[in-house]
């Protein structure tokens, strides 16, 4: 609506359409945007959320490695999402839900969760879509340290290219560095065991939480043991552990039922009735 120049249909409800159409398009997609292969690197970006700096560096590394189709799509998507819950012109989409929290509800799944569908990946997702709308900007544009030492390397490359037989390297600029090379079983430690700490921490948020009835809870914590069983049973490391999350109410026996049991039993005898 603050776009005078574009000739915008004028009719009431327009918006509400435009961002149906948005939201179908984006919900058809068979694997979301940041992809389920790199899921549990995403996750463990969650545990950084408290330092917001060493959050935005690492989300910018981390979306660099994703198909460039799905990093334009993602660019797109979170920038309208952000744009929408700031303009103050636009018609309320929703009745009943803010209009954050709808870009939020709306695009959460389609950006980050896991192949197994459970609740608990709308969680995680709903903190880290949070977090890319605040700071898009910074976390989808190529780190300048990094674009800066690829600029250098090929400049010293081309350098080389060009020297004569016999002569001596170019001393100039140091020599490249690389990442020290691991196993693949310190890989997938190191994968597993950066992911479990937001895991952590989202287990205790359901424990602590008294906002949910103790049903609801109960289903959650079968839902998360059932998805991540390790992080489950650090938590948790034995039932009666976990029965003194749900202590049990002792019954009270009726006072007329405790006197019934105390009173010795009295066989039951016939009289015979006289007529006088």
């Amino acid at each position: 609506p603050s776009c005078s120049d574009l000739k915008q249909p004028t009719y009431s409800g327009f918006e509400r359409d435009v961002f149906k159409t948005i939201v179908d398009y984006f919900g058809q997609m068979k694997e979301p945007l940041l992809t389920f292969h790199f899921f549990d690197i995403f996750v463990s970006v969650l545990g950084l959320l408290q330092k917001p700096c060493k959050a935005v560096d690492a989300l910018q590394i981390s979306c660099l490695l994703l198909p460039p189709e799905n990093r334009k799509r993602l660019q797109l998507l979170v920038r309208m999402m952000a744009r929408i819950s700031l303009n103050q012109d636009l018609p309320p989409l929703s009745e009943s839900v803010r209009t954050r929290t709808l870009m939020v509800q709306a695009f959460s799944r389609c950006i980050l969760c896991s192949k197994d569908e459970i609740d608990l990946d709308e969680l995680l997702a709903a903190k880290l879509v949070s977090f890319l709308m605040d700071n898009y900007q910074d976390i989808l544009s190529v780190p300048s340290a990094l674009k800066s030492s690829i600029e250098d390397h090929i400049v010293h490359l081309q350098r080389v290219q060009i020297k004569y037989a016999g002569a001596d390297s170019d001393a100039t600029l140091p020599p490249p560095s690389f990442c020290h090379q691991i196993s693949t079983g310190e890989f997938e430690y190191q994968r597993a065991a950066g992911s479990q700490e937001p895991l952590a921490a989202l287990l205790e948020e359901i424990v602590m939480n008294k906002e949910i009835s103790v049903k609801d809870k109960k289903k959650k914590l079968k839902q998360f043991q059932k998805s991540y069983p390790e992080v489950y049973r650090v938590r948790f490391p034995s039932p009666e552990t976990e029965a003194m999350l749900f202590p049990e109410k002792t019954k009270q026996k009726s006072p007329i039922l405790m006197w019934a049991f105390k009173k010795p039993f009295q066989p039951f005898h016939r009289t015979r009735s006289f007529r006088m």
